[in-house]
């Protein structure tokens, strides 16, 4: 399929224009995570400066800003993977969806293409039906089969469908698709969560979370910080 470098050249787009919207809010989210960190890491090293505050009440004002921080920064990154599946999927009708038919007779043709395109078992025959498509002019089937040749892997299929540049708004989508992560792979995930750190422990380093916990549930007063 065509190469994302190749599409940008093909279609004149400049690097900015070229950067995802998607890409713009998944960076601004993330900061939004950064900042809860980082507020939460400078106000625990406050409290450990302190010098009112027995140890224990230290570490009972530290957990208290570590622990509502550490929360916000793991929903952070539950919101992050939820944000590629749902971006991934609004590609995925963009490319390939269609809209609500107008007539019943256009909802009939668009239900018989899917069922035909899900009966393709290989790559010659997907892209061979793209042509015939094209020809008969039967732009629900061709669509129907690029949908499913993507799922599959069939890259000269889907370049059949675009191949006379027809397709060129759809095909946008599908570069951007093309690149996106598989959320279930666990070397993401793990790469993903990497991003998303937590507060610098400081004064609760080598509590275990449910230590923090009961920490953070202890009352000492009037010692604490706000993140």
């Amino acid at each position: 399929m065509t190469s994302p470098a190749e599409f940008q050249r093909l279609f004149n787009l400049s690097d900015e224009q070229n950067t995802s919207d998607f890409q713009k809010a998944m960076d601004a989210h993330r900061a939004q995570a950064d900042a809860v960190r980082d507020r939460a890491t400078d106000a625990i090293k406050r409290i450990g400066e302190r010098r009112d505050l027995t140890p224990e009440a230290k570490r009972a004002a530290a957990a208290k800003v570590y622990k509502p921080a550490a929360e916000q920064i793991q929903q952070a990154l539950d919101k992050h993977i939820d944000m590629v599946k749902a971006h991934k999927q609004e590609l995925a009708r963009k490319a390939f969806g269609a809209g609500t038919a107008a007539d019943p007779m256009t909802a009939m043709a668009r239900r018989q293409a899917r069922q035909q395109a899900a009966t393709v078992t290989d790559p010659g025959q997907a892209e061979s039906l793209i042509r015939d498509a094209h020809f008969s002019g039967d732009r629900e089937l061709a669509r129907a089969v690029a949908a499913v040749a993507f799922e599959r892997g069939w890259h000269g299929a889907v370049d059949a469908w675009n191949e006379d540049g027809s397709n060129n708004a759809f095909m946008k989508h599908v570069i951007e698709l093309a690149q996106m992560p598989d959320t279930n792979d666990v070397v993401w995930r793990m790469n993903v969560a990497q991003s998303y750190t937590k507060p610098m422990p400081g004064l609760l380093d080598g509590l275990k979370p449910h230590e923090i916990s009961r920490a953070a549930d202890t009352d000492f007063g009037d010692g604490g910080e706000a993140a």
